[in-house]
């Protein structure tokens, strides 16, 4: 698929959040709320570890501080499942009014049109490439604003603590949507040709189905097996392709994010025991800095990774939109008969 073509199936899909907008933002909000409470969290775990260890404070004087760190992972519990409420929510109003223009444009091109092809194909359109979709407008899209929203609360938070971890973040960050970008480059023909073949599948089985007593009645029960047996093969050769590359991206995203974090981690065992002296503004770093820090770490990185795991969907819901837009573009087939003028 060309780089024009690419952009126009995208734009195509973009067009549609309009229906959805509100939803999205209150997706969004959950995010950032739930970002607050992660800092919040952070920092509970760590004053218990910093109290509990260095002060040697006793359990007993620590009770509040569990019971704000409960209340606090609940919340972000509660608020986490409500956000996947509003991202469906999103999703499924989108879809419907995809699968409403396919109806009607079914029903304006008649009776001739929906005849040229194997019902399977158009239950395969209606159905399947609607459905691939949903990922695309319930993660994916909210997803591009939380990937940046929720790092950069993580980095004022950290930046005024320790500037050397803070630094680690902002460089690293961007090695993660790079290199997703350059894995996931042929994953959008990879999924289109999916879907065609896919379609073909679905059209070859379901007129054999409704043919099966003219099969057998002509002896051709294994010819039929074994283009069936083709047909299938090369859908799941296809299905194989997508997985490799999104198997592929999600080994990528964790490599580096891992090699991020092991920085920080690094970072903080040298300078425990004196070897590094910078990025502290001339405080000396306490536990409760290195386990806050060490503790946003993952999750600084978590919204790129997601971000990543959600590029898969936008792949797919872009191989998914070219049959769809294609088909919506048709023109109704003309009957050359009524349409010849009298001489």
């Amino acid at each position: 698929m060309d780089k024009k073509k690419h952009s126009s199936l995208l734009k195509w899909l973009k067009g549609h959040n309009q229906l959805a907008k509100s939803w999205m933002m209150v997706t969004v909000a959950m995010a950032f709320i739930s970002g607050l409470f992660l800092l919040a969290q952070a920092a509970l775990l760590a004053n218990i570890l910093n109290q509990l260890i260095i002060e040697q404070t006793p359990k007993s004087e620590l009770i509040s501080s569990f019971v704000g760190l409960a209340l606090v992972v609940c919340l972000r519990a509660a608020i986490s499942w409500a956000r996947e409420l509003t991202g469906y929510r999103a999703g499924e109003i989108i879809r419907l009014h995809i699968r409403k223009l396919i109806l009607d444009k079914l029903h304006s091109l008649g009776p001739a049109t929906i005849q040229g092809k194997p019902a399977g194909s158009w239950a395969s359109l209606v159905l399947e490439q609607v459905e691939e979709m949903q990922d695309f407008f319930s993660r994916y899209m909210p997803q591009m604003s939380i990937a940046v929203l929720l790092p950069l609360i993580i980095l004022v938070a950290v930046f005024p603590i320790n500037w050397a971890a803070g630094l680690v973040f902002l460089l690293t960050a961007p090695l993660v949507p790079l290199f997703m970008a350059l894995v996931g480059m042929g994953a959008a023909d990879a999924n289109r040709r999916n879907f065609k073949a896919m379609q073909r599948l679905s059209g070859h089985f379901y007129d054999r189905l409704r043919g099966l007593a003219t099969i057998r009645l002509f002896d051709h029960a294994d010819k039929e097996t074994e283009q069936l047996y083709a047909a299938s093969d090369d859908f799941r050769r296809r299905t194989m392709e997508v997985l490799r590359m999104a198997f592929l991206s999600s080994a990528v995203l964790e490599f580096f994010t891992a090699i991020s974090i092991a920085i920080t981690a690094v970072y903080f065992g040298f300078s425990f025991i004196g070897e590094l002296d910078f990025g502290h503004y001339g405080v000396t770093i306490s536990l409760f800095t290195a386990v806050f820090v060490l503790v946003l770490a993952p999750e600084f990185y978590q919204p790129l990774r997601d971000l990543g795991t959600f590029y898969h969907a936008k792949q797919q819901a872009i191989g998914a939109a070219e049959s769809i837009v294609n088909f919506l573009d048709a023109e109704p087939e003309v009957n050359h008969q009524e349409s010849k003028q009298p001489i």
